[in-house]
């Protein structure tokens, strides 16, 4: 087969580092940094609002190729069902002159070199690990050696057969084994696994795994558990993102070339040339033009400003600069924060990675009641940085797995740049504390508990929200709106993304972002930033808001309480609220359209919806 390829966006998430990749029907481990090629095959990419905060500070982008290792080694021939190990050796032998990997195939004879198939399940514990299921244990835990004979692991030839019966379920999975053992996977995803997790990482060194919270057995290895090879539980990528606002106009120029080492340099040698000229500054001004353009173009300013600034360093008295104390790192509600002021200039922006164009919306539908204004973003550059990822869960108690698998961490993390377009909509304040205020005690009833879940699984913190009933009515309006987008503009609902600012209780504020998802030609066709004119605009948040009030799942889809991952949901489902995984940077959890557009009914559950704050929309 060809080399496996995957799109860059991807590599961040969902196929990011430690993750199970599917390619061509074949199952893949991505391995950690520590196993990937260095020199070319890494881009250094800058973006202050992202590097100056983050440690390690450095971000790099593959260019060329990731370590990947075949993962489930346990394959079965859909042909003779027989179960066989393929490992890395296995692909060693047999890889092809040009470095392409072999296509697993079945040698019996009747096969006809069918392609063998990866094991439907893994085995995952909380602590981030993954292993292989230990299938000669399932096929040989009712065993009877007075009746099978002895069997042994070395020896043993194991087949994987479905009957077909009991609808297809565990029940009627079996393994069977050549020495006449067999038995089903029933009770599988019931509970723990009987084998024991040993720290593994396909292709990294060993670790050891130890469960902090079994206090009855201190140092025993956490539990494992069947997860389905492709299910989104066994990767939760930990990713921070930031755009590119280094342009912004309420950012000293001046002070952005002074960061830069090359420029201090520059500045050094300038100004022992002045000394020796008797303080003339010309011939420095004239022997550092070239570096300053240089230098100018890589930090995103001016040639005059550079010049200026440059001018004005050489003019005063030299002074040893104390090191600044290093800063915090910066949490992804703090890349928002500052986010959030530049999208929403009501001037608008244009510089290198950042076009913004605003615009007010019209009295139709009432929109000029709910929105502050429009913006049609022309241009922007994102930054995805991939931190570790955790597995089965995305609460405090699941380890955090960092991007080199246990190996020592390198000073840099992988990351990925997009470049697209977007509609930006900052949400009137007055407007949504109205809201929140009349909807007081129904609104409560709606959202306390799904809030309360959030911040005991720690979600807030690491997905960088702001958990408050603004936030899960903001996120819904996203979802519905980044569906109807996808229809009236031309994208696949899986190439836009959405990205929501939230203030909190006493600092309020709300702005949404859709934008183009992709790294690849999709990302720039300019239909995604035509729709923010607000005559196009206006008439797909109706079409939106109006969809919103019916799915094909209710009354059952409306009423839940709670539904979706952990519960975090009420009133969304696949037909009506959920997105793809790669759009939605929140899990697909605190979404409720109840919030969106219902108009205060009594549900069938004899309890009030709060009114909607998108109702006026349809009342017109």
């Amino acid at each position: 087969m060809p080399k496996p390829t995957i799109r860059s966006a991807q590599l961040i998430s969902p196929f990011g580092i430690g993750s199970l990749c599917e390619i061509d029907g074949q199952s893949f481990f991505v391995r950690g940094t520590g196993s990937w090629a260095k020199g070319y095959n890494l881009e250094k990419i800058e973006v202050g609002s992202l590097t100056d905060w983050l440690r390690p500070r450095q971000l790099k982008q593959p260019t060329e190729s990731v370590a990947i290792l075949r993962f489930p080694h346990w394959h079965f021939c859909p042909e003779c069902r027989k179960m066989i190990r393929w490992t890395q050796d296995k692909d060693r032998e047999l890889v092809r002159d040009d470095g392409s990997l072999p296509r697993p195939t079945c040698d019996g004879a009747k096969c006809k070199n069918a392609r063998l198939v990866p094991m439907r399940f893994v085995a995952a514990c909380d602590n981030g690990h993954i292993d292989e299921i230990d299938w000669y244990w399932w096929a040989h835990r009712g065993h009877e050696p007075a009746q099978h004979g002895a069997c042994s692991r070395a020896t043993s030839r194991l087949h994987f057969e479905v009957t077909g019966k009991s609808g297809g379920d565990f029940s009627s999975m079996i393994i069977r084994c050549s020495c006449g053992a067999m038995g089903n996977l029933e009770g599988i995803a019931d509970g723990p696994l009987p084998q024991k997790c040993r720290g593994y990482q396909p292709g990294e060194p060993a670790s050891t795994c130890v469960d902090l919270e079994n206090k009855k057995n201190p140092g025993a290895p956490k539990p494992l558990y069947m997860e389905p090879r492709g299910s989104s539980s066994l990767h939760y990528a930990s990713v921070i993102s930031a755009l590119d606002i280094d342009g912004d106009t309420e950012k000293d120029a001046w002070e952005k070339l002074r960061a830069d080492a090359i420029y201090q340099s520059t500045l050094q040698m300038a100004s022992s040339l002045v000394r020796l000229q008797g303080g003339d500054t010309s011939l420095a001004i004239q022997s550092s033009r070239a570096n300053l353009e240089t230098r100018a173009e890589e930090v995103g300013i001016s040639l005059e400003d550079a010049l200026a600034c440059f001018e004005a360093d050489l003019g005063a008295s030299p002074v040893v600069a104390s090191p600044s104390p290093p800063r915090a790192e910066i949490s992804q509600q703090g890349i928002l924060a500052q986010e959030f002021p530049v999208l929403a200039n009501p001037k608008g922006q244009n510089s290198r990675w950042l076009i913004a164009r605003p615009a007010k919306p019209t009295a139709r539908f009432a929109l000029d009641q709910l929105f502050e204004r429009f913006v049609r973003v022309e241009r922007l550059r994102e930054v995805r940085a991939f931190r570790g990822f955790q597995r089965r869960n995305v609460s405090e108690k699941h380890a955090m797995i960092t991007p080199s698998l246990g190996r020592q961490q390198p000073d840099w993390l992988p990351a990925m740049m997009v470049l697209g377009e977007g509609v930006f909509l900052e949400f009137s304040n007055s407007a949504l504390a109205a809201w929140r205020l009349e909807n007081a005690e129904a609104i409560e009833e709606f959202t306390h508990s799904h809030l309360v879940s959030a911040e005991a699984l720690g979600l807030p913190d690491r997905m960088g929200f702001n958990a408050n009933p603004t936030f899960i009515m903001v996120h819904s309006f996203a979802h519905l709106l980044l569906n109807q987008l996808s229809f009236d503009c031309g994208y696949s609902s899986t190439s836009l993304r959405e990205r929501i600012y939230c203030g909190t209780d006493s600092q309020p504020y709300a702005g949404l972002l859709i934008y183009t998802a992709d790294s690849d030609a999709e990302g720039s066709m300019g239909g995604l930033s035509e729709m923010g004119t607000p005559e196009r605009l206006e008439d797909v948040i109706y079409r939106a808001v109006s969809r919103s009030q019916w799915c094909s799942g209710d009354p059952v889809c409306r009423e839940l309480d709670a539904q979706g991952v952990d519960g975090l949901n009420r009133a969304a489902c696949h037909a009506c609220s959920l997105v793809a995984e790669t759009s939605c940077t929140f899990s697909n959890v605190l979404l409720d359209r109840v919030l969106v557009s219902s108009d205060g009914r009594t549900n069938g559950r004899g309890r009030r919806e709060p009114v909607g704050y998108f109702n006026k929309v349809l009342e017109l």
